[in-house]
C-alpha cells in the first residue's frame, strides 16, 4: 500500500548521534516566527530520505497538553503539506535532517501556524534547490 501522507517512524529522527550532528553541524536555520527550522544535508545512511524531528520546549509551554498539541499540528503539516520538499530530496539523493523549534509561549490556532509553516518550508526548499543549483556536476 503507497501511502503518499504517512509520517512513520522511519521519518523520525530518533538517533542521539544524528540529533547530536543536527544542532552542532547543521547551524543553517530558517525562521518564520514562531517556527525555526535546523537542517542539515548528509550523504551517508539512506540517500533520499527526510528524517524529522519535533520540539516544543518545556521551558515555553509549561502544560504536557499544549506542548502535545502543537506537536500534532507540526506532524499534520508535515504529513499532508510537504510532498514537495520529499520529492526534491527523494531525487537529490542525499539525506536530509531537519529540526522543527516551535519558539512561542503561547499555542497558536492551526488556520494561522500552517501558513507560517508553510513560509518556512517554502524558503528551506528553495535553499536547498539553490545550494545543490550552485555546485557545479562532475567535480
Amino acid at each position: 500500500m503507497n501511502r503518499v501522507h504517512s509520517f512513520v517512524k522511519s521519518e523520525r529522527l530518533c538517533s542521539n548521534k544524528l540529533t547530536d550532528r543536527l544542532f552542532r553541524e547543521g547551524d543553517r536555520s530558517v525562521g518564520c516566527f514562531p517556527i525555526r527550522l535546523v537542517w542539515l544535508e548528509i550523504s551517508s545512511g539512506e540517500p533520499g530520505k527526510v528524517q524529522l524531528l519535533l520540539s516544543v520546549p518545556k521551558r515555553k509551554l509549561r502544560h504536557a497538553v499544549d506542548r502535545n498539541r502543537v506537536k500534532r499540528q507540526l506532524k499534520e503539516f508535515y504529513r499532508i503539506g510537504c510532498g514537495d520538499l520529499k520529492e526534491y530530496v527523494k531525487n537529490s539523493g542525499k539525506r536530509l535532517l531537519i529540526g522543527i523549534l516551535f519558539t512561542d509561549d503561547t499555542v497558536w490556532e492551526t488556520k494561522r501556524l500552517v501558513p507560517r509553516l508553510k513560509s518556512a518550508f517554502d524558503r528551506l526548499l528553495l535553499i536547498l534547490s539553490s545550494q545543490n543549483d550552485s555546485i557545479p556536476v562532475g567535480e
